[in-house]
Parts: structure tokens; sequence; C-alpha cells
């Protein structure tokens, strides 16, 4: 029956962690209402001081006082700009809630916790609601639930200095993995639990880690009889926590951890050493009771009895088994929170000793008892599944609402988005549309603008046209003229000439008559042949005239876009004439080399290739139909 008995209550302390306690907490409750009676302190120390208090207060078994207080820190929560407080007040709420039996109001309670974490950026308060919030799933049956929850918590407390919860969460997720009986993650995070717990240098959450430490090495030993090490690792974190207390005692406001850790050792002596190892035990079953009486605890008072009497039992000694059982009985009736399932455990208890003992009409008696136990705990189970059944339901009905509104929320931005990518597609069309007719617009104007220029070039074009074609006519008349007044000077000249060479005839005649030999007549002669010459140049200037007509210079200058000078033309027209270089150098009175300089200047202002025969040129200009005498 110890063994048995031990078990069970050894897991509900180490997966739920409800200690509850009075002593050696006075400095740590004087130190927490003078903060709360301080005027100057903030809003938000004083609803943390009142926090704490609440807890601990709950701990004792004060549940009024400490919902009272829970709520008055909930009214300083509200008006506070940063909702964390009103966050971490509602968690209590929903831990208080649960403390008596009121689970649907305790998830309501969680749910507005959930709510007020939402609008904080305090990442250890979202961690704190999560964890407080697995917590209840836990305690409704969820476990699964609950794992969840604190991997997310842990997930929040990354990089920040959350040691305290964390080495809470380490010693839930081992726990859970004890129930599970899987050693190895067990002590994974028992490990981790512990390392937080040293961190956060906190004696109740120190003493925490070593009763998870104490109970990770006693699963594994189950596992592995043989490594006798382990056992012995157990009993030295349960050591570590009795000496913790002793040494920590002012500091400490869970004492119940003492009780369990000294429960703890009495078992292991009763489970795994001889029935000579009963003093060893007897003195940490002592020391468990006192923790219990002393912290209002009958749980471990109970089974501080149930180790004795099965040392009783083992040694023959049913009545004081007996006695020692009837005992418990009375420890657990003359509590106000007694347990029906405590009392049928000590009933089937005090059956088995009757039984052995030979006394079957008293076996029945406790029996009976036993069956009326086993009902009383029947209906209060009954009660308190149907509770957490609906709040499982209402739970999962919340989530169920809060997955549809997430996926509702979900489709409703996808919507949108594509809504705002069409709106982004349309205004980006517009804008191209907009542009593309800007372009057009603008390319027509500029059209149009090239077109006006064209029309008014070509205008101008022609106005050129027209004023260089007058001006050449203007030139034509003009040598026209002047050819005209050579020819009449040519013709007057010609006259003249004759009547001079007639003059000139008589003279030479009558100059032959004379002697040859006579100086005069020499002289004479020379004078009548160099009058000759003379007129032989003006016939050759003549010709020359004769040979430039204006159509020969006017396509020479349309040629040359108007950019000859006379004395291009002049060049031109001794060129047309078949003169050589030499010969018009001789005319011009100037050097051949000038002469070559002025052709290569025909050439370009022509437009001539550099292969291109200027003579030749000049020569087809000069024999066109339209240029002919």
């Amino acid at each position: 029956m110890g063994r048995s008995l031990f078990i069970c209550f050894f897991i509900f302390f180490t997966t739920l962690f409800r200690p509850s306690g009075t002593r050696a907490q006075s400095v740590v409750i004087d130190s927490l209402n003078t903060i709360i009676d301080n005027p100057g302190a903030t809003n938000g120390e004083r609803i943390e001081a009142m926090y704490k208090l609440s807890r601990i207060l709950s701990m004792n078994r004060q549940s009024g006082k400490a919902m009272k207080m829970a709520k008055e820190a909930l009214e300083l929560s509200y008006p506070e700009k940063d909702k964390k407080y009103s966050a971490i007040t509602h968690a209590l709420l929903g831990y208080l809630y649960y403390q008596q039996d009121s689970i649907a109001l305790a998830f309501q309670a969680i749910d507005s916790a959930q709510w007020y974490a939402s609008r904080t950026e305090d990442k250890i308060v979202k961690g704190r609601v999560l964890s407080q919030k697995g917590w209840l799933e836990n305690m409704v049956g969820n476990p699964d639930k609950d794992y969840e929850y604190m991997l997310e918590a842990l997930r929040l407390f990354e990089g920040e200095e959350a040691f305290i919860h964390q080495t809470i969460i380490y010693h839930r997720l081992a726990a859970i993995h004890a129930y599970w009986k899987d050693p190895e993650k067990q002590k994974y995070y028992t490990n981790l639990c512990l390392d937080a717990a040293l961190k956060s240098d906190d004696p109740d959450a120190i003493t925490n880690a070593y009763l998870s430490m104490g109970n990770s090495y006693l699963n594994r030993f189950r596992k592995a009889p043989g490594q006798r090490q382990l056992l012995d690792s157990s009993k030295y974190y349960n050591r570590l926590i009795l000496e913790l207390n002793e040494s920590k005692r002012k500091h400490i406001t869970v004492p119940t951890t003492e009780g369990i850790a000294a429960l703890n050792m009495a078992n292991l002596y009763y489970e795994f050493y001889p029935l000579a190892y009963k003093d060893s035990a007897r003195v940490y079953l002592d020391r468990a009771i006192n923790v219990g009486r002393e912290s209002d605890y009958p749980d471990i008072i109970v089974n501080s009895y149930g180790i004795l009497s099965e040392y009783a039992r083992k040694e023959g000694d049913y009545d004081q088994a007996e006695k020692l059982l009837n005992m418990a009985m009375t420890e657990i009736s003359s509590n106000s929170k007694s347990d029906a399932q405590l009392k049928m455990r000590i009933a089937g208890a005090l059956s088995r000793v009757a039984e052995d003992s030979g006394d079957n009409a008293k076996a029945l008696k406790y029996y009976k008892q036993y069956m009326t136990f086993d009902k009383e705990f029947f209906d209060e189970e009954k009660l308190s599944i149907t509770q957490k059944l609906e709040a499982q339901y209402q739970s999962e009905k919340k989530e169920l609402a809060l997955a549809a509104a997430r996926q509702e929320t979900a489709f409703t931005k996808k919507l949108n988005r594509y809504y705002l990518i069409l709106i982004i597609a349309g205004l980006l069309a517009l804008f191209f549309l907009f542009r593309s007719y800007h372009f057009k617009l603008k390319a027509s104007q500029q059209k149009q603008l090239l077109l006006t220029g064209e029309r008014n070039e070509a205008k101008l074009q022609a106005s050129l046209k027209a004023e260089e074609t007058a001006r050449l006519e203007a030139e034509r008349e003009l040598m026209q003229e002047r050819l005209d007044r050579l020819e009449k000077e040519l013709l007057a000249g010609t006259l003249q000439v004759e009547e001079k060479n007639t003059l000139l005839q008589d003279l030479r005649e009558k100059l032959n008559a004379l002697d040859s030999n006579d100086p005069l007549h020499r002289q004479l002669n020379r004078l009548i042949s160099k009058n000759y010459e003379v007129d032989k140049g003006y016939d050759d200037i003549k010709a020359e005239f004769a040979e430039i007509h204006p159509e020969f210079i006017a396509g020479l200058q349309e040629k040359a876009e108007n950019k000859l000078t006379r004395l291009d033309l002049k060049y031109c027209s001794y060129i047309l004439m078949g003169l050589t270089n030499k010969e018009i150098a001789i005319k011009l009175n100037v050097t051949p080399k000038s002469i070559r300089m002025a052709r290569y200047r025909l050439k370009q202002k022509l437009k001539l290739q550099k292969d291109d025969n200027l003579d030749q040129f000049i020569s087809d200009q000069g024999s066109r139909p339209d240029t002919a005498v």
C-alpha cells in the first residue's frame, strides 16, 4: 500500500506543483505589503507585488483573500497604457478560479489574459500567459496542448532573462515525460530546469529543480536497477532540498517541497533498503509530518503514516499498522480540505491489513468504508469530469471559432491582396494608357511642327531659289548688257582698225617707194608691224569675249551653289577657250602655281571628285545645247 500511495502522491506534486504553506513567509509577505502600501511605488510595481501576494495567499489556502487581492490588482491594471499588467492579473484569476473549481470562469479569465497579452510587446508576459493557459489545459486532461503552449512560451523567452518562468516550464515538461515514461527526455528537461533555476538564484526555483532532478534519477533507476549510482543521485538531490530549506528558510515561500523531499527520502529507504533502515526512514517521516502540519497539507501527513503503516505490516504488527492508518484517516477527516480519494485509499489499506491479520469482519467493515468513499470520490470525479468536459468543450469551441476566424482573416487578407493587385494593375493600365496618349499627342504635335517646319523650309527654299533666279537673271541681263556694249565697242573698234589698217597699208605702199636702207624706213616699218601685233591681240580679246555667254556662267553658278567669284568665272572662260595653265598665267600676269591652286579650288566649289577632269567638265558645260551661241 505504501508504495502505491506514495507514487501517486509524488506524481501529483511534480506535475501540478500546488504547494502551500505559511511558515517562514513573513519576510516575503512583509516586503510585498511594504511595496503595496508605499505611496511612492508605481502602479506597475504595486500590481506585481499584489500578484505575488495573491499567489502566496492562495498557496496558504486563503482563497477569499487571494481573490480579493487579485481583483484589486486588476482594477489598478486597467488605466495602465501597457496591457501586460491586465494580462498577468487575468492569468492569476484563471489560476484562482480553478482552485475554487470554477473551471469555466478559469478559462474565461485565461482568454482575457491572452487578449490583453496580444496588446503588449512584453515577450515575458506573453510567455507567462501561454504557460498558464497550458497549465489549465493540463488540468482538464489536455497534456498535449499544455506541451504545445509550453514550447511556444519557451520560444518567447529566448533572449530574455526569464529564468524563473523557464525553470517552472522545464519542470512541467520533465514531469510530463516522466508520465509518458520517457526518461531520456525527462533527464534533458530536468537538466535545463536546474540550469535555469541556478541562473535565477531563487531558492524556490532551485528547490523545485532539485525535486525534478531527484525524480529523474529515480525513474532512470527503476528502468536500470543495477545502476545503484542513480539511486544515490536521487537521494543526493532530495538531501540538497532539505539542506537548502535549512539555510534559506526565511526566503523560501514553498516549504511543501521540504515535506515532499523528506517523504521521498523515507520512501527510498522503504522501497530499496532492508527493514533495518527503518530508523533512517522514520527520521525523514517525522520531518515530513511536521512540515505537513505546519503547511496545513494533510496529503504529506497521510502518506507519511502510510509508509509507517507499511513498515509495521512488514514486521507483522497489524495492530500498529491499523492504528497508524486510523491516525491518517483522522488527519484527513479533520481537515477542511478532506480528499475522498485519500480516504478511499486509507480504507482500502485498512481492509487489506485486517484481511492479513485474519479479521474478516473488520476487513469487510473497512471494505464497506472503502466503497462509501469510492462512491463519494466517484461523484466528485464525475462532477469534476463534467466541469472539465464542459470547459474542454468550450475551449475546443473557442479554438474552432478562433481557427475559423483566422481562416476568415487569412481569406480576407488574401482577397484584399487580390483586390489590391487588381487596383494596382488597373492604375498601371490607366497610367500606361495616359502615357501612350501623351506620347501619341506629343508625337503628333512634333510631327505637325516638323511638317510646319518643312513647309516653312520649302517656302524659304522656294523664296531663296526665286531670289537666286532673279539675281542670276539680273546678272545675266547685266552681262548681256555688258556683252552688247562690248560688241558695240568691238564693232566700233573694228571699223576704226579697218580704217587704220587702210591708212597703214597706204603708208606701207608709199614707204616701199623709199630707200629700204634708210633708218627712218626701218623705224616706220617696225611701227607698222607692231601695230599689226596690237590688232592681233585685239582680235584675241574679241574672240575671248565672244566665247563667254551668260548661259555658260549661269550653269557654272548653279553647280557651285553661287560660290564662284568673277575671277573664278574668268579662269573657267580661259579653260573653255582651251588655254593652258602657262598661257592663262601669262594673260593674268600670275605664276603657274597660282593657276594650279585656282583649279583645285574650282574643283571643290563645283563638287568634283579627285579623279574628275576639270577641263572636260567645263568643256561639257560649254557644249550644252542651251549654251550654244
